[in-house]
């Protein structure tokens, strides 16, 4: 639901690309406006911004106040949501309890001091779930405050509120408590275990197979390329059945980055197995993306790959079969198509399939 009222029936609202507002640049203005006398240097990791090229940056550091200047002194129609008010009253707040934090300090925990709250979760620097964490940490403080409920009060509930208005919600009760409280996000390792099935010997003639790729290599030089990704990923296979495991290398199966409204992507070294596309076209060569915050989501070793553009794991082929002088066209499919529950700990455990499905072909 909205509503929409005039204010001043003398004005006409005035275009916005009349106004000199600049782009909004998140790396270049956040730090600075943050504490100017600081010497630091940042790398935006994360952001709920997405498109450059819709966001303005309309001057100081304080956009709800700023908007409503612009609109006021410039002709703008002015939009206003619930959660932009609240999360402005929350702003103010938050710097009025870490300005009084000892006064209040009884309002909030009963201990003396900062206690520490720890969050876990998986990924990596670059590619953690943090909307996540932060959601946890809010449940974290609400376990450790004398009143739970601060944290429904000051996270908007509102019909527009959006994901984003809850992180943020999510992160003003962590800046209105930081008096009290030390906070860790802890990213563990992606894979707790891995079972290999077979033997030993399943695993070295497994590796010697893929020698024969070599055989097939074209002037562009893409089965080399591929295998000096593909043999050494073999040989920690080899290492691993004979009980010799880099955990290490293990972890660096498989990291994403992005996500939102753009593109989410894919790295680590489980996209070897990606760098050929369905029409057979190289992509192996692509290590890094850059998103345009001047952010570079890359990998040194491994192909990074859009999540909605992983090539098929299965292949497909047409066949004719004639059932007793009866003309039918048929296709069939193989490869890997789905997953299931694994062998060894099926609650816990998956494990890719391999299957095939035979389709007569219907004229429609």
């Amino acid at each position: 639901m909205t509503i929409t009222f005039i204010v001043s029936s003398s004005v006409a609202p005035s275009d916005l690309k009349n106004s000199n507002f600049k782009p909004f640049v998140v790396p270049s203005i956040l730090p600075q406006q943050q504490n100017e006398t600081r010497k630091q240097s940042y790398k935006l990791i994360q952001t709920s911004l997405e498109d450059k090229d819709i966001y303005l940056n309309v001057g100081s550091h304080n956009s709800f106040v700023m908007t409503a200047f612009q609109c006021y002194s410039q002709h703008h129609q002015l939009e206003i949501r619930p959660d932009d008010v609240w999360i402005a009253i929350c702003t103010q707040f938050s710097n009025y309890v870490n300005g009084h934090s000892q006064d209040l300090r009884n309002k909030f925990v009963n201990f003396e001091g900062k206690k520490e709250l720890t969050v876990y979760g998986s990924g990596t620097l670059m590619s953690a779930n943090y909307v996540e964490m932060s959601r946890e940490m809010a449940f974290e403080i609400a376990k450790n405050i004398k009143d739970p409920s601060v944290r429904e009060w000051i996270i908007p509930d509102f019909s527009t509120t959006t994901p984003t208005d809850r992180m943020c919600g999510a992160v003003m009760l962590m800046a209105t408590t930081k008096s009290y409280f030390d906070f860790k996000f802890m990213l563990l390792c992606g894979l707790p275990s891995v079972t290999l099935h077979g033997t030993v010997e399943d695993w070295i003639k497994l590796r010697e197979k893929a020698q024969k790729l070599l055989e097939f290599d074209l002037k562009e030089g893409h089965m080399t390329k591929w295998s000096l990704m593909l043999f050494p990923i073999l040989d920690q296979f080899v290492n691993s059945a004979k009980g010799n495991p880099d955990t290490e290398w293990w972890n660096r199966i498989a990291h994403t980055k992005g996500g939102g409204s753009g593109p989410t992507y894919l790295s680590g070294w489980i996209t070897a197995f990606c760098v050929f596309d369905d029409k057979g076209r190289w992509h192996g060569d692509e290590k890094s993306k850059n998103d345009g915050w001047g952010r570079i989501f890359e990998s040194s070793e491994w192909p990074i790959v859009d999540l909605d553009f992983v090539p098929r794991g299965f292949v497909n082929v047409p066949i004719t079969v004639n059932d007793n002088g009866v003309t039918y066209k048929t296709e069939m499919f193989a490869g890997h198509m789905c997953s299931m529950r694994g062998d060894e700990e099926p609650n816990v455990a998956l494990k890719p399939r391999v299957d095939w499905a035979f389709f007569v072909v219907e004229e429609e």
